[in-house]
Order: C-alpha cells, then sequence, then structure tokens
C-alpha cells in the first residue's frame, strides 16, 4: 500500500511501478490489471504507459465500472436469468422504469417519490443489499416505499435483460463469490492487480478487489484517508485500515514530499488534518520554498467579503505584477456568488464564473425577479409569459394562445385579460381565475408592506420555495440561490432605505446586463 498524501505523484508512482514489471519481464501486459475512478485517470494512465513501454495491447487499465462490465460480458452466463447480449441503463433509462413501477404504488404522486427511490435502491446496492435484505432494516418511509419498490425493479431490469452502473458491481461481486471456477480464472490471469483513488472504495468496489487479490496477494494500491470526499457515495476511507489486516503481509510505503505546493500551505494542511485521531501519520514537506504566507480574515458578513476580496484583487493588479487571471476565488456553494460577482462590477473587475449560471441568470433567481416585474410594471408581457406556469397550474401554449386572441379582440394587455378571466368561456375562465386572484393579492400587498418583506412573501405566497426538493443537491442549491436572492434584496434596501421595489428591479437589471 502507497500512502500518497497531495501532490506527491501518486500516478506517476503507479505507471512506473507497471512499467518497471514489464521491462523486467515479471509479467506480460495482458496479466496486469490498472483500476481507476474516473475516464480521465483511465486515459492519462493509458497515454502514459503507451509512452513508456509502448504496445500495453491485453492490459486491462480502465474504471472499476468498465472492469466489471468486461468480467461480466465474459461470464454473465453464469448468472441466472441474464443473457450475453444485456444492455446497461443510463440514469434517464433508469428513471422511465421506476417510472413505470411506480404509478401503481404511489398512484398520481411518481414525481414526488421519484428522486428518493432511485436513490436509496442505489445506496443499497452499494452497500451490497439485496431485495430481499432491504426490508429487514426500511426505517424511513422513503425506505419502506423502496421496499417494494425495489424487488419490481430489479425483476423488471432482469425481464429486459438490463443492467443499471449499480448491477455492474454488484452483479460481478455475486458472480467472483458463487463461482470458483471464474474467480479463479481471472486470479491467474491477473497476476498483479493497482488500484488508484483506494480511499473512495465502497464496500462493493472492496470486496471485488479483495477476491480478485485473494489468491496471489500481488495487489498495489494507492490512496490517502486524508483526501477520501465521498461518504456520500458510499466509500468507506476504513478500507485503507483493513487493507492491513485482509493482506496481512502487506508493505506501506508513505509519498510525504510534495511537489504543487509551498511549505507554509502544506503547515497549515498538516496542522489542521493532525486533529483527526483515526488517520494513518504522515507529514508532507516540499523543496519548493517556503512561499507566501497565508492570510485569514474575519469579517462581518458576505458583503463584507467581497468588499475585501475583490478589493485586494484589485489593489494588487493596480500596483503592478499581476493580471485578472491570476486570481481564483472558490466558495463552498453557488448561491456566495452574488456578492462577489456585484462587488467586481462595481469595481469594473472582469470575472468568469465557472461550475454554474451567473447569478442572476439562474432560472429560479429569473422566475422570481419576473413576478416582480410583473407586479411593478402589468405590461410586461415576457414576465408574464415566463411565470405563468410557474409552478405549474395547467396553463400551457394552447391556452395561453387562445388568451392571447381574446386580449386582442377585446383591446387588451394579456395581464388584464387575466385579470379579467371570469369573462372568459367556463374551461378558460377555471384555468386562469386561480392566477388572477394570486395577483390581484400580490399587487394589494406590494402597496403596504416594504419591498424587501414583500419579496420574503412573494418567493412563499407564490410557491417558488415548494417546486424544489431540498433533499435533492439541485434542489438544496436552488433553494439556497432563493435565500440569498432574499438576502441580496435586504442588503439592496438596507443601503438605499428610500428606493421603492422598482429600484432594486432596476439594480437587477443593470447587473444582468452588465
Amino acid at each position: 500500500m502507497v500512502v500518497a498524501g497531495a501532490g506527491s505523484g501518486k500516478t506517476r508512482v503507479l505507471t512506473h511501478r507497471i512499467a518497471y514489471i514489464l521491462e523486467q519481464k515479471l509479467a506480460t501486459p495482458r496479466e496486469i490489471m490498472a483500476i481507476t475512478f474516473t475516464n480521465k485517470a483511465t486515459q492519462e494512465m493509458q497515454s502514459r504507459l503507451m509512452n513508456m513501454v509502448g504496445n500495453i495491447d491485453g492490459m486491462w487499465v480502465s474504471t472499476i465500472h468498465g472492469m466489471c462490465a468486461r468480467i461480466l460480458r465474459r461470464y454473465v452466463s453464469y448468472l441466472s436469468g441474464f443473457q450475453p447480449g444485456f444492455t446497461i441503463y443510463s440514469e434517464t433509462e433508469k428513471e422511465r422504469v421506476l417510472k413505470r413501477i411506480l404509478p401503481d404504488i404511489v398512484g398520481d404522486d411518481v414525481s414526488k417519490y421519484l428522486r428518493e427511490v432511485k436513490f436509496e435502491i442505489s445506496n443499497a446496492k452499494n452497500h451490497a443489499i439485496s431485495p430481499e435484505e432491504y426490508p429487514k432494516n426500511a426505517i424511513s418511509d422513503s425506505q419502506t416505499l423502496t421496499a417494494k419498490v425495489y424487488p419490481l425493479y430489479q425483476a423488471e431490469l432482469l425481464r429486459c435483460n438490463a443492467m443499471d452502473f449499480d448491477d455492474l458491481l454488484t452483479l460481478t461481486l455475486k458472480l467472483l463469490s458463487e463461482s470458483k471456477e471464474v474467480l479463479q480464472e481471472l486470479q491467474q490471469r491477473f497476476r498483479y492487480i493497482h488500484v488508484d483513488e483506494f480511499q473512495d472504495t465502497n464496500r462493493v468496489q472492496y470486496d471485488i478487489v479483495r477476491l480478485l487479490a485473494g489468491g496471489h496477494g500481488n495487489i498495489f494500491a494507492v490512496g490517502d484517508d486524508d483526501q477520501s470526499i465521498y461518504a456520500f457515495r458510499g466509500a468507506v476511507v476504513e478500507h485503507m485500515y483493513s487493507f492491513q489486516k485482509d493482506f496481512p503481509d502487506v508493505t506501506v510505503y508513505k509519498l510525504e514530499q510534495n511537489y504543487r505546493s509551498s511549505q507554509f500551505i502544506l503547515d497549515a494542511a498538516n496542522n489542521l488534518i493532525a486533529d483527526n485521531r483515526t488517520r494513518m501519520s504522515k507529514k508532507l514537506w516540499t523543496n519548493n520554498g517556503k512561499g507566501s504566507v497565508i492570510v485569514c480574515k474575519s469579517l462581518s458578513g458576505e458583503s463584507a467579503e467581497a468588499t475585501f476580496v475583490i478589493g485586494q484583487i484589485r489593489s494588487m493588479v493596480d500596483r503592478g505584477g499581476y493580471d485578472y487571471s491570476d486570481f481564483a476565488i472558490l466558495m463552498r456553494m453557488n448561491a456566495m456568488t452574488r456578492a462577489f460577482e456585484q462587488e467586481a462590477m462595481g469595481y469594473g473587475v472582469p470575472y468568469k464564473v465557472y461550475g454554474g449560471f451567473k447569478f442572476y441568470e439562474r432560472k429560479e433567481i429569473k422566475d422570481a425577479v419576473a413576478y416582480l416585474q410583473l407586479i411593478v410594471n402589468p405590461f410586461d408581457e415576457e414576465a408574464l409569459r415566463r411565470i405563468i406556469n410557474v409552478p405549474k397550474r395547467g396553463i400551457g401554449d394552447v391556452a395561453l394562445k387562445t388568451l392571447k386572441e381574446y386580449a386582442d379582440a377585446s383591446h387588451l394587455s394579456l395581464f388584464d385579460m387575466i385579470l379579467q378571466a371570469d369573462a372568459l368561456p367556463g374551461a378558460y375562465a377555471k384555468k386562469f381565475m386561480p392566477f388572477a386572484r394570486l395577483m390581484k393579492d400580490l399587487i394589494y400587498e406590494s402597496a403596504l408592506v416594504q419591498p424587501a418583506e414583500f419579496i420574503k412573501s412573494v418567493i412563499k405566497k407564490v410557491g417558488l420555495d415548494k417546486m424544489y426538493d431540498k433533499t435533492t443537491e439541485e434542489g438544496a442549491e436552488k433553494l439556497a440561490n432563493l435565500d440569498e436572492f432574499i438576502s441580496s434584496a435586504e442588503e439592496f434596501f438596507k443601503a438605499n432605505p428610500n428606493e421603492p421595489l422598482s429600484g432594486y428591479l432596476e439594480s437587477v437589471s443593470l447587473m444582468s446586463d452588465v
């Protein structure tokens, strides 16, 4: 086992070891396996090996899912029910199968439960829990529901001769556990097994690797328990420790020289991670010199943070020696970009947002702004068209087209026609009147409540905050963005107490336009 600290060249060590095995004729390429965790890492390793040793035909260099797919293609007949031409279902196809099953169990609430059930099934598979075992430990409502769906889902996959990505792992483990013939054949072929990013293996992945290397013990694992970040995907960092029990003849090497960072950064990292009492001890060092001192500054809020950071950047560029492209601002979630974007615009600092849309261009923010714009300016037809069916109200293109025809015939704006929805034919009156009542109430409230409070009220009364599931990563991020939008309004009106709602919307439009 190689415990490779950050920036210590672990991929280089792994590829050089394989090259050495080949140069010393300890094995042929087809007797070597190298497992990585991303397609990018796979391609990089293959490229490096070809540059070093030339021909690597027959060598298995792949992600663990790719390796399992190759094993199953070759030995799937050993698994009852599956045929050699099985299909691997994508996430989209997986959802379609679940959408066929769920209506018989939850009725029309498929969208409400789809994500939860999909997650629970995937989580169960990553912990090697079968459909038969799952009900024994089902506690929450979503798990109780999953206990009903899981066996039906697996039966449907089997009927379609299909596997999802998690099945590639669980079925390979099942195959290796139940078929001694297959396991021995693979153990004899792959005399040297290499595993990268070992700290991110889940239980199923670890058991597969342990079985493959069980015959000869020639396994080379590279990882760093200080860099384990995928617990939410089932990764178990303790595998770094259990490895030494499962392979008692293990030799542990530590790569502690860092080639990437300065000593000040490494000292900070060493001091922080030292508080983790269960880790494998190591201390990163470098020949790169001490570098710049790390500055920690505590400020009163996100606006003060943004002002300080952007001011520092502007000052350093103005003094010379730096370009704006030398700087990066990192934050823990996308919603926090708003304050920095606003400050950068104020200073005239050019920037680019990575990892998401610019704050005011995000759908949930545009929806909120459109509601406010329509209240301030009822003639804003674009805003109306954007939000008339947000959240869903069953108002589609056909209904809107018909409304437009009635409005034109009556020489009214779309909004005015909606306010007179009771004059429309029955079906259309029923469709548009709830929206008309909502907008009337909001317009009335806007005249009575302070703008910042009103914005918060609009988001709640309209139901924008109910559109997103806070238990999902995407939903939580969108809700955080809406909270940040409310905060931005509160800051604006705190700084401009006499400005009307239209003043805030103007500032948003100008920032978006910039």
